[in-house]
């Protein structure tokens, strides 16, 4: 993954919603470019934060037997504009589950503004599709650095060799 747009999970409450933050630092490449001289969080690296959050709740709500897929991508609004220096805080809460189909609803704010909200559609497919054994490992070493010293609430993490 070229873009970690999470930086921590601060509550993750399974099967049900997920809190997170992300740090915006001028330091990441992408603001070479979005825009020189008034660098602005693109929409598309905004929508990735809440669709990598939803990940997060759905595989660790999973205990990691799933790989969640987003599919669409549907009612994005982008009101404000996310600058280097800010924090990202990353709210999705789980609207509807229904034959391996996930929509969350998700919103970004930053302080007190409420800069944008989608609804993400995912799919839920056998992990073995996408990743190796190995793979699942580090994916779940990923995992438990994005939560650690968060709130978890019926969440069950499998074991790793790093105990």
């Amino acid at each position: 993954m070229r873009y970690f747009m999470i930086d921590r999970v601060l509550r993750l409450e399974s099967y049900k919603r997920l809190s997170a933050v992300k740090c915006v630092a001028l330091s990441e490449d992408v603001f070479n470019d979005h825009f020189f001289g008034n660098p602005i969080m693109p929409g598309a690296l905004q929508i990735e934060s809440l669709a990598q959050a939803g990940t997060v709740l759905l595989e660790v709500s999973n205990r990691f037997s799933k790989k969640a897929v987003l599919v669409l991508v549907n009612m994005a609004k982008f009101r404000e504009s996310v600058r280097p220096g800010e924090q990202m805080r990353l709210d999705i809460q789980l609207s509807s589950l229904e034959n391996e189909l996930v929509q969350i609803d998700g919103a970004i704010t930053v302080g007190e503004r409420l800069v944008t909200t989608a609804r993400l559609t995912f799919a839920l497919r056998p992990i073995d599709d996408y990743y190796p054994p190995q793979a699942r490992s580090l994916m779940t070493l990923l995992y438990k650095n994005f939560l650690r010293g968060a709130e978890l609430i019926g969440v069950e993490m499998p074991g790793t060799d790093d105990a």
